[in-house]
């Protein structure tokens, strides 16, 4: 929760329906406010409309990597300290170094729980915002 009691808001961009509707529950009840883009094209108007504190972004999306995403919101949104949290299945080496790279504040592989994800989004919120692309 915000310190004015506002509930933080989080964007889930994952294009894997299931994936999606898991962490949206999830969230919802751990009280958070939540929005959902499924690739990443929706994910840069759904910022904008919705202003996340949080954008959780897989790195496998339709129409461009969460990287691109990245960098796509750093341009759009860059000064709203949107924090971005990474999830992938993918287990090419590299890919933490890379997301850190583009400013990630956290980074979880799947399958993780609950509290794995949980705590990346504290960790995120309680960060302070990236300097991302100089």
């Amino acid at each position: 929760m915000t310190g004015d009691n506002q509930p933080h808001r989080i964007m889930v961009v994952e294009d894997d329906d299931s994936v999606c509707q898991a962490l949206k529950v999830r969230l919802i009840h751990e009280g958070y406010e939540v929005s959902v883009a499924h690739d990443a094209i929706s994910a840069v108007s759904t910022a904008r409309r919705e202003k996340p504190d949080v954008a959780l972004l897989d790195i496998n999306l339709p129409g461009g990597s969460g990287f691109e995403v990245a960098r796509r919101l750093d341009l759009v949104m860059g000064g709203t300290g949107l924090k971005m949290v990474f999830i992938t299945a993918s287990k090419e080496p590299g890919l933490r170094q890379k997301a850190m790279s583009v400013g990630a504040a956290a980074f979880v592989e799947k399958p993780f729980t609950a509290e794995a994800l949980l705590s990346a989004i504290d960790e995120a919120l309680a960060s302070d915002p990236p300097e991302m692309f100089g």
